[in-house]
This record gives structure tokens, C-alpha cells and sequence, in this order.
């Protein structure tokens, strides 16, 4: 039953959401141009319930929880094919029916779809950033690995980050955006540090997510992290820091002998030393107080239950890092920026893939937005909305992929129709919604496939 609460329930209420918003936009302009709508469907297959208003509509919930359709009138099923009496319709019906109705009325109704996902992007993440506000790290460098790229590349610790890449950097978070999709690419950097502008250049590691993966791109990886104080945000009841008695608010000043600047140096120097006692002194106000504390062993497991690795833990967090919160019209802006932000990271993502540079294992499917779903809702509230505008964005971005069967396919018959000033033949457009379907199939499995190695499903049928 945990996995119903954790995982599916909240995979269901963001793709439901989801769906219907992408659904309702095809189904308004729809309307709005005189078509009528057979039926509006949240999943497919058999339906579980419903109800049909008074324009003839039929809204249901069906049960296959994957997607969601419109039927317009005329339409053959939920691929909005013609059926085969639109050809022997009655005026009266031509008037109804979405193939009857001009070449920018049918475009119109199918990019509703997708421009409504993008719309809706922007309404979520500016509603959040209005009331919860934009998570804001400063670009400050906390923590720069030995061996690291921005080691190698001249970065140390305390180095403010004003320009990555020829972008102005305002938040920590984009220097990893950037980052993580350039590995192995040199990069111009521009750095304050003691007052002064420096110039270098950083080449971020390949770095794979899976530990099983070998070949491909990877993502970008700096080895930095962003300055955190070390200040105990919160002591975890019954931890090796309640017993200790550190509190909220006490700031770390040696941890083992060694002096900390960030809450990452007392990290590093906790997880290696897991039942061993360490000396660890702090201030608390004025007053510097020495303790020692003993970190409690923590087994790291895998998908499989298998031991990798101990480590040693305190039961202390950082303070939350800061969010700043706008006003109406500046979160307004700041969730369309996050939205261009993100939809260039994933065209630029799906090109590397295309090209062969990125590997096509960072491809996920229900499986993965699922788990990332579940993820999402035990981080909190925030991290759940801020997935669910994401999310709305990539379907967005997805649905506008000049697939046929897709929105994206109809737009791109449109675009032909317009310019042969005539439309594609019926046969043209029967083999390229075949082709599209066995895209998008094809895709789907692929996608799953993916799933099933990240869970490493396989690895449980050995024997």
C-alpha cells in the first residue's frame, strides 16, 4: 500500500491535471469555433464513469490513466482521423463537424492543446514564486573538488559566479543547468573574486546517474557546490546531534580538528568516520562550545537491497536555502524565464539524443515520471508544484514534435496544406498517421525499456 501513496497516487493527480488542462484547451477553441465535442476523455479504454451535459458532450474517466483525448464531431477516433461521413455530411453537419471547418480554425484547436500546457506552465510557477517564492542559491562557490573541472579550470572556494557560458548568472541553480547539458565542452567563465573580474575556462565531466550506464554523453558535472554557512537549520529528535545537545542556530567552527567554512566541509568530514567519536566545536551565540559527537552508521543500498556503503551522520540540517518572493507581474516574468530556461535545456537535451552525442538511456517514461512524481511529493509541497509546471512545459514541448499522430503532425499537414493550397491526399495522410503511431509506439516501449533497467527489474529474474 505504500507504493499506492507514495508513487501512484501522486503520478495520477499531476497527469490527470495535466491532461485535462492539455484536453480542455483543444475542447474551448473547439467550441468557441462551433465544432461539437463527442466526447472529453481523461485515459483511455473502457469507461469507468461520466456524464454527458446538455451540448451532447460525454465526460468521462477512462481506464488507461496514460493520456486523454477530444472527439470532435467528424472525427474517425481519438487520433481526430475523418471518419468516413464526413464526405456525405449535411450542411447542417458540416457547420459541427472540426474537418469541415477552415485551415486556421482546425490549427487553432490543435495548438490550443499544447499552448494551454505552456500557459498553465507559466500560471503555476508564477503563483509559486508569487507566494512560496523562485528558490534562490547565490552563485557563490562553497565547496570546489579536488580534480574537479572547476579545480582544473582555476575556480576556488568563495568565487562569485557572474557569467557562464556568455549567460549572465543571477542563481547558483542555472550554473548547473548550463553544466549539465555542455560535458566535456571548454566554457568561458567570468568570476569575481577579492574585487576583482577573472576570465577561465572550466570543461565539466561526463557524469552518469546510473552506475550501470558506460556509453554516451552524461551530464555535465563541475564538482562544486554553492556556499552554505554551516549553521544547524535543525536537530533531528534521537539523533547523534540531539544527544550531543546541539541546537538550532549553532554554527560549526571545527568538526574533527579541522576548521569549516561550509555546511559541505562538516559533511565531508562526518561521512567517512560512522561510529567513530569526533570533536566538534561550535559557536552558540557568543560563546564557543566543544562536544563530542559520535555520527550514527548508515547503510547506502541499491534498487536491490545491496550494501554499498556506510557512512556516518549527525542528524543535522542546513538552514533552507533562500526562495525570494515577487510581486504579481515580476513572478509573472520570472516563471516565463524559467519556462524558456527550461524548454531550451530540453530541446537542447532531445537534439543530443537525435545526434547520437547524448545517450537515449536519459530517456524515461511512466515509470520514471512516476518515481519522480513519488520524489516530489515526500521533498514537500513546494518541490511537487514546481514539478507539475515542469512537467506541463515538456508535455507542451512534446506534443509539438512534428510526429504525425501528435499535435505537432497535424500542424505540420497544415503547414503542407497550406502550401500546396490544397490538402495532403487521404492515403498520404493514412501511411503518415501510421507511421506516426508506430513512432510513438515504438518510443513508448523504448521509454519503458528504459524504465525497467533504471529499476533494474531484470535483476531480480537471475537466478
Amino acid at each position: 500500500m505504500d507504493i499506492l501513496w507514495t508513487y501512484i497516487l501522486p503520478f495520477l493527480i499531476i497527469l490527470g491535471i495535466l491532461v485535462f488542462v492539455h484536453e480542455w484547451g483543444h475542447y474551448i477553441v473547439a467550441r468557441w469555433n462551433g465544432v461539437k465535442v463527442e466526447v472529453f476523455s481523461i485515459g483511455f479504454g473502457r469507461e469507468l464513469f461520466g456524464w454527458t451535459d446538455k451540448t451532447g458532450t460525454r465526460w468521462k474517466v477512462s481506464a488507461i490513466p496514460l493520456g486523454g483525448y477530444v472527439k470532435m464531431y467528424g472525427d474517425a477516433g481519438a487520433a481526430s482521423t475523418p471518419d468516413g461521413s464526413v464526405k456525405e455530411m449535411s450542411p447542417s453537419e458540416r457547420k459541427q463537424s472540426f474537418h469541415h471547418k477552415s485551415l486556421g480554425q482546425r490549427a487553432a484547436i490543435v495548438f490550443a492543446g499544447p499552448f494551454i500546457n505552456y500557459l498553465f506552465a507559466i500560471l503555476v510557477l508564477g503563483t509559486l514564486f508569487a507566494t512560496a517564492g523562485q528558490q534562490y542559491t547565490p552563485p557563490v562557490l562553497g565547496r570546489v573538488a579536488q580534480g574537479g573541472a572547476a579545480a582544473s579550470g582555476g575556480l576556488k572556494p568563495g568565487d562569485k559566479i557572474l557569467s557562464f557560458n556568455g549567460t549572465r548568472i543571477d542563481r547558483f541553480e542555472e550554473v548547473l543547468q548550463i553544466a549539465a547539458l555542455r560535458p566535456n565542452e571548454s566554457l568561458p567563465i567570468v568570476v569575481q573574486r577579492s574585487g576583482r573580474k577573472l576570465s577561465l575556462t572550466v570543461k565539466p565531466k561526463s557524469r552518469f546517474l546510473n552506475r550501470r550506464q558506460t556509453e554516451g554523453q552524461g551530464i555535465g558535472d563541475l564538482g562544486i557546490t554553492p556556499l552554505i554557512q554551516p549553521v544547524i537549520g535543525e536537530v533531528l529528535p534521537g539523533s547523534a546531534a540531539a544527544r550531543a545537545l546541539l541546537q538550532a542556530d549553532d554554527r560549526f567552527e571545527r568538526v574533527n580538528g579541522k576548521s569549516v567554512v561550509t555546511f559541505e566541509d562538516v559533511r565531508q568530514q562526518v561521512l567517512p568516520n560512522a561510529g567513530k567519536p569526533l570533536r566538534v566545536d561550535v559557536r552558540r551565540g557568543k560563546t564557543l562550545i566543544s562536544v563530542t559527537v559520535t555520527p550514527k552508521a548508515h547503510q547506502l543500498k541499491d534498487k536491490t537491497g545491496k550494501v554499498v556503503r556506510t557512512i556516518g551522520l549527525l542528524g543535522v540540517r542546513a538552514k533552507p536555502r533562500p526562495k525570494r518572493v515577487y510581486g504579481p507581474l515580476e513572478a509573472t516574468w520570472k516563471a516565463v524565464e524559467e519556462t524558456y530556461t527550461l524548454a531550451v535545456t530540453t530541446g537542447v537535451a532531445i537534439g543530443q539524443m537525435i545526434s547520437g552525442t547524448r545517450s537515449s538511456r536519459d530517456l524515461g517514461g511512466p515509470l520514471r515520471i512516476a518515481e519522480m512524481s513519488g520524489n516530489m511529493a515526500q521533498i514537500g509541497l513546494y518541490a511537487f508544484v514546481w514539478f507539475l509546471g515542469a512537467l506541463s512545459l515538456h508535455l507542451c514541448l512534446i506534443n509539438l514534435l512534428p510526429v504525425p499522430l501528435l499535435d505537432g503532425g497535424h500542424l505540420l499537414f497544415y503547414g503542407i496544406e497550406r502550401l500546396r493550397g490544397k490538402p495532403l491526399g487521404d492515403r498520404a495522410q493514412e501511411y503518415g498517421f501510421r507511421i506516426g503511431l508506430a513512432l510513438v509506439l515504438t518510443l513508448m516501449i523504448f521509454a519503458t525499456w528504459n524504465d525497467l533497467l533504471h529499476f533494474r527489474i531484470f535483476d531480480f529474474l537471475k537466478f
